[in-house]
């Protein structure tokens, strides 16, 4: 097991990865009838999203597939298309992507998006408060209500975790659940109960 590659979200022409969700599940793809399948160590669940927030609208803007997954039934490769895309295969690692995109994510809920990090994922999904800069939305079916800056929220958080004020959210990594809580985008992984 290892770091995961992060769902992205173009901020303002930044992309920032995706650090806690808190609400409805964001895009599936198993509701469009497109299997995942892992793709090497670094995607364990398949695949790997890019949003936008253009225009105060969350939208899916572009979809990597691992070379095992499935379209409607039939294994990916050249020529397919994806939401009316085609699909263009990346000789790196043989996964597949779909872009541009514009399929609209009607999320109802918040998200953290982070940028320019300053620890390092050692496992799963890097919180919120390992980014120097951090944004938060608001949804409310999938179109944006509010955005505000948390970076100078997330610091205080951060500097309590690595002073030892607080104990890191994941707990000891010799720990019990230790790797199944890096694997998720909870809110309580950047903001412990009592830092929101």
């Amino acid at each position: 097991m290892t770091a995961q590659i992060p769902d992205t979200i173009d901020i303002d022409g930044c992309s920032h990865a995706l650090a806690a969700v808190d609400g409805d599940p964001l895009f599936d793809p198993v509701e469009h009838d497109l299997i995942p399948g892992p793709f090497h160590t670094a995607c364990y669940r398949g695949y790997v999203c890019s949003y936008t927030t253009e225009n105060d609208r969350l939208a899916l803007r572009e979809l990597t597939l691992g070379p095992h997954a499935t379209v409607a039934g039939r294994p990916i490769g050249r020529g397919m298309t994806v939401f009316g895309t085609q699909v263009a295969e990346n000789a790196d690692d043989g996964s597949f992507t779909a872009a541009p995109l514009d399929v609209a994510v009607p999320f109802s809920g918040r998200l953290l998006a982070g940028r320019d990090l300053i620890a390092d994922a050692d496992m799963g999904f890097a919180p919120g408060w390992k980014y120097a800069h951090v944004v938060e939305f608001v949804l409310d079916a999938g179109h944006v209500v509010a955005r505000r800056d948390r970076s100078a929220d997330v610091a205080g958080v951060r500097a309590s975790i690595l002073d030892r004020v607080i104990p890191d959210p994941d707990g000891d990594p010799r720990g019990a659940g230790w790797v199944r809580r890096t694997f998720t985008l909870t809110y309580d992984r950047t903001f412990p109960p009592g830092h929101r």
